[in-house]
């Protein structure tokens, strides 16, 4: 068999490479559509996509050059509560973040931290959750995050954690989304009293994102461009502390 030899030059530059690959923070995005990046148009629906360097994760990785951004959202994404119903492919209970939190995780370790965005779509028509019930279930789902040291036969320490509480929802009146969501604009601003409290009494790392943007998209309940870059922006000083901590 022929053998390839390469010149020194050439493996030490690979070597350096994997080595600064492998010295890379690598942190997970897992959040609702906001977090995969819906484009809200006027028609409200069906959605199309923000590029990755304009949704909030990509905004944070790009400003984290030492670090690498790794995203799961999905569109309806609750917190620990089924979906409406099956949708095509997607069944009602795939859209249950805390059941789909440990499996996320597992497939992408290492991880040093795991962000979670969750609570928006708890406030659909006919869930009936209040603010604090969602915060409970989204710091639950935080808490046990510290569960997943050496998953699916790794050595891997569990991640850090910090949750991000959902900003408050705009205007939903002006698209067909009003029917799913007008009933739970009232409630989407006590989230972040909520989600405070929450923190307080578990000492989780939190971060309100309804204290640096708001939710301008035209549907009242995805975020505009604008609102991804000020929050992936006002995320990166929070996030580098974490992972340099």
């Amino acid at each position: 068999m022929k053998r390839t030899f390469l010149p020194a030059a050439i493996l030490l530059t690979a070597l350096s490479s994997f080595t600064a690959s492998a010295d890379e923070a690598r942190i997970l995005a897992f959040g609702d559509s906001n977090t995969w990046g819906w484009s809200p148009t006027s028609e409200g629906f069906p959605a199309g996509r923000f590029e990755d360097d304009t949704r909030w994760a990509g905004v944070l990785d790009n400003a984290l050059p030492e670090a690498t951004v790794i995203v799961d959202g999905m569109i309806g994404r609750r917190s620990d509560i089924d979906g409406r119903n099956d949708n095509g492919l997607v069944r009602k209970e795939d859209f249950n973040g805390a059941a789909a939190l440990p499996a996320a995780i597992a497939r992408n370790m290492p991880l040093d931290l795991v962000v979670i965005m969750l609570g928006t779509n708890d406030l659909q028509a006919g869930t009936e959750r209040a603010p604090a019930d969602i915060a409970q279930a989204v710091f639950k789902m935080a808490a046990d995050v510290s569960q997943s040291a050496q998953t699916v036969f790794t050595h891997y320490p569990a991640p850090d954690v910090l949750v991000v509480g959902p900003a408050a929802m705009g205007d939903t009146s002006k698209t067909g989304l009003s029917g799913l969501f007008q009933a739970g604009e009232a409630a989407s601003e006590q989230l972040s009293a909520a989600f405070t409290q929450e923190a307080a009494r578990t000492g989780i790392t939190f971060f309100d994102a309804s204290k640096v943007t708001d939710t301008d998209g035209i549907d009242g309940v995805h975020f505009s461009a604008s609102n991804h870059e000020t929050l992936g922006k006002a995320l990166a000083p929070v996030v580098l502390t974490l992972i340099n901590d």
